[in-house]
C-alpha cells in the first residue's frame, strides 16, 4: 500500500508543480500610466493560459505568493509619455528572489503582444521544486543532477537573443489627430481719419465651422493646419433701405515647430507658420474687404492637469502681414500693420482614440495707413470660442 501511494505521489507531483508554475502573482506596478499597462499585461497573461492574481504593493512578496499559491512573481514600474509607455518588469520566484526581467517600450496598444511573449518566456525559466526520486532497493544513493546550469545557459541564450534583437519602436513614431468643430467669433474694425471721415464695422458674434489637423513626429516635431469659415453671415448697413451686404469670413493657417516635455508635465516649444485671413464684404461706402496674408512665429506651451485626459494649452503668436487687401486701394499703399493673437485650449483623450478640445482666443491687427491727407489709425480685432471633437491615430 505504501509503495502504491508513493508511486501515485510521484505521478501527481509534476502536475502540481506545473499548476503552481502557471499561477503568477502580479504586484501593483508603479509610475504614471501603470494602471492601464497593468491591465494590458494581466489580460495578456491570461490569454496565454496563465492564472494571474493581482495584489497591491507589498513588502513581503514570499508571503503574498504563498497565499496566492503562485510559483512566480512579477513586479515593475511604468514611465509614460503621451501614448508611449516604458515598461520595466522584474520576474521573481516564489521566495521573492529575482530571476530575470523585461524592459520594453510600447505605444498605445501596440507592442503589448511582444511584451507578453517576452514575459512568458522569462516566467518559463523561473525554477520550480524538483521532483523527488526514489532509489531502487540496495542501489547507492546518488545526488540528483542540478538543473541550475542548464537554466543558466538557457537564460543566457535568451538574454543574448534579446540584446541582438532590433530595438522596439512601439510602432511608427507619428501621432496624428483630426478634428471638426463649431463656434462663435467676432470682428470689430475702426479706422480714424484726420479729415473726420471715420469708418467702423462690428459683428458679434457670428457662427463659424472649423477643422484642424495635427501631426507629431518622434514626440518632438509637429505640424498643424487650421481652417475656419463663417456660415450664414450677412452684414447690415447703417441705412436699412440700402439692404444687406453679402459677407464671408475665412481663415487658414499652417505651421510647424518643435516642443519638449519637462517631467512629462510641462511642454514648451515654438512654431513658425503662414496664415491667411480674408474678411470679404460686398461693395460699401466705408469698409472694404480686408485680407491679411501673414508670417506667424509663436510660442507654445502645455500643462497636463489630469494626465492626457485633461491638458491645458497656451499659445501666443505675432503676425507680420504681407498685405491688407482692398484697404490699400482706399487708404493708400503705404502702411504699417502688426498683429498679435493668443489662444487658451483645454483638450483631452478618451480611449481608444476619441479626442475633444475647447478653446478661447483673441486676435488684433494694429493698422497705420498713410495717404496724402494724413495717416489713418485703427485696428481690426476679434475674439472666438470654438469646440472640437475628433479622432487620434
Amino acid at each position: 500500500m505504501t509503495r502504491f501511494l508513493l508511486t501515485a505521489g510521484l505521478l501527481l507531483f509534476p502536475a502540481f508543480a506545473q499548476a503552481q508554475a502557471q499561477r503568477v502573482l502580479l504586484v501593483e506596478l508603479e509610475g504614471r500610466g501603470a494602471t492601464v499597462a497593468q491591465r494590458m499585461i494581466a489580460d495578456g497573461l491570461r490569454e496565454r493560459g496563465l492564472e494571474v492574481t493581482e495584489v497591491g504593493a507589498t513588502d513581503d512578496l514570499a508571503a503574498a505568493a504563498t497565499e496566492a499559491g503562485a510559483g512566480a512573481i512579477v513586479t515593475g514600474r511604468v514611465r509614460s509619455r503621451r501614448r508611449q509607455h516604458q515598461v520595466t518588469l522584474e520576474v521573481r520566484d516564489a521566495t521573492g528572489g529575482e530571476q530575470g526581467g523585461v524592459r520594453m517600450r510600447i505605444r498605445g496598444g501596440r507592442g503589448v503582444s511582444r511584451l507578453i511573449d517576452r514575459l512568458v518566456g522569462e516566467l518559463e525559466l523561473v525554477p520550480t521544486a524538483a521532483s523527488p526520486t526514489v532509489p531502487e532497493p540496495g542501489a547507492p544513493e546518488v545526488d540528483a543532477p542540478s538543473e541550475e546550469p542548464a537554466r543558466a545557459t538557457e537564460r543566457a541564450a535568451a538574454t543574448a537573443a534579446e540584446a541582438d534583437a532590433p530595438p522596439d519602436r512601439g510602432g511608427l513614431p507619428i501621432e496624428a489627430r483630426f478634428m471638426l468643430g463649431a463656434g462663435v467669433r467676432s470682428r470689430g474694425v475702426e479706422l480714424l481719419s484726420p479729415d473726420g471721415v471715420d469708418a467702423a464695422y462690428r459683428v458679434e458674434p457670428y457662427f463659424e465651422i472649423a477643422a484642424r489637423a495635427d501631426a507629431r513626429f518622434f514626440d518632438v516635431a509637429f505640424a498643424r493646419v487650421v481652417f475656419g469659415t463663417s456660415a450664414g453671415l450677412t452684414s447690415e448697413r447703417e441705412d436699412p433701405r440700402l439692404g444687406q451686404l453679402d459677407t464671408w469670413f475665412v481663415r487658414l493657417r499652417a505651421d510647424a515647430g518643435a516642443s519638449y516635455w519637462i517631467d512629462d508635465t510641462v511642454e514648451l516649444g515654438a512654431a513658425l507658420g503662414v496664415g491667411w485671413d480674408r474678411y470679404e464684404l460686398a461693395f460699401n461706402e466705408l469698409v472694404p474687404t480686408a485680407e491679411y496674408v501673414h508670417l506667424r512665429p509663436a510660442v507654445v506651451s502645455a500643462f497636463r492637469l489630469v494626465g492626457r485626459h485633461l491638458v491645458l494649452d497656451a499659445e501666443v503668436g505675432l503676425r507680420f502681414p504681407f498685405g491688407v487687401g482692398e484697404l490699400e486701394s482706399v487708404y493708400g499703399r503705404d502702411y504699417d500693420v502688426l498683429g498679435v493673437d493668443g489662444v487658451m485650449r483645454f483638450h483631452g483623450l478618451v480611449d481608444p482614440g476619441f479626442i475633444w478640445a475647447a478653446e478661447v482666443g483673441f486676435r488684433h491687427y494694429g493698422l497705420t495707413l498713410r495717404r496724402p491727407s494724413g495717416a489713418v489709425e485703427g485696428h481690426d480685432s476679434g475674439w472666438h470660442a470654438t469646440g472640437y471633437v475628433g479622432w487620434q491615430l
